[in-house]
């Protein structure tokens, strides 16, 4: 059996011939993730391994996020994400959303691509229909055209900035989700973004803009040497996340056998050990942080 040290000065338990170990304080933030491989781009720094030659389907169904949020109804949660994949290629999207809009905040995290006039009008609808509100992620990870469309595919910038507008359009605030993957300081991202907005009249401020660090699905980066971090600006501290597979405790190792935390909600660990590359650039990123940037 290993030995467990206390070490809360820190806020981990270290387990001895082990990685970390994070407990979860208490689940403020809920990810669904409706779709993992189904989507409709195929970004060439997208942490997801897909099949380049043919869509894949694999949506939640909607009575597996019925049941979650039944079992979750007593947590303090601040917030519902749903994620993918893309989202909106979920075909009971609509209806997730007015069902998780009963529960809580609800941000949905999109490349845009689905988001026209039409469609946009439509979301406002169904916020406008409940008391709490949706805040909308739209990935957009550089201010120039050619650069963003170097990772994303060629027309998705136009794509992109034509969702958020339209976003705009029918009163929403929309959030720019960006994956920097040029590795920019903040404050070039944030004029360039700016600069950008401004020739649309939308004048976007700080909480506007949401950066998350490159995860390199190759990174050899090694793991994790030493204890000395602030969980409470971990994902794994707040959130846990379903998917058709289970519950996880991370959206970015989604799928990742070492953070499935169990089946569904009704029995699911709280506790994680940090064991993987991806925990040791999370720690990394957030530490020169305040904030946690993907929530």
């Amino acid at each position: 059996m290993q030995n467990i040290k206390d070490n809360s000065s820190y806020g981990v338990q270290t387990c001895f011939m082990s990685a970390p170990c994070v407990e979860m304080a208490e689940l403020r933030n809920l990810f669904f993730e409706l779709c993992y491989k189904a989507c409709n781009l195929k970004c060439k720094h997208c942490y997801i391994e897909k099949n380049p030659y043919k869509q894949e389907k694999d949506f939640i169904p909607v009575d597996k996020i019925k049941e979650a949020l039944l079992k979750t109804r007593g947590e303090n949660l601040n917030s519902i994400y749903l994620t993918g994949g893309e989202p909106l290629m979920h075909p009971d999207f609509n209806a997730i959303l007015r069902m998780c809009l009963k529960f809580s905040n609800v941000t949905v995290m999109s490349n845009g691509v689905l988001i026209n006039d039409k469609k946009a009008r439509f979301l406002r609808k169904i916020d406008d229909e409940n008391n709490f509100e949706t805040i909308y992620r739209i990935s957009l990870d550089h201010f120039e055209e050619l650069k963003n469309d170097d990772l994303r595919g060629r027309g998705t910038f136009r794509k992109a900035l034509s969702a958020i507008l339209n976003l705009v359009k029918y009163d929403f605030n929309p959030i720019i989700s960006v994956c920097n993957y040029y590795n920019l300081p903040k404050e070039e991202l944030f004029e360039g973004f700016y600069n950008l907005f401004a020739k649309y009249n939308f004048e976007i401020e700080d909480i506007n803009l949401k950066i998350m660090p490159y995860f390199d699905k190759n990174s050899e980066e090694g793991f994790i040497q030493q204890e000395e971090f602030d969980k409470t600006k971990l994902d794994c501290y707040t959130s846990r996340v379903l998917n058709a597979n289970g519950v996880f405790s991370c959206p970015v190792l989604s799928n990742d056998f070492r953070a499935r935390a169990g089946s569904s909600f009704a029995d699911y660990s709280r506790k994680t050990f940090l064991d993987t590359p991806k925990c040791l650039k999370c720690i990394k990123h957030f530490s020169k942080n305040q904030v946690n940037d993907f929530c």
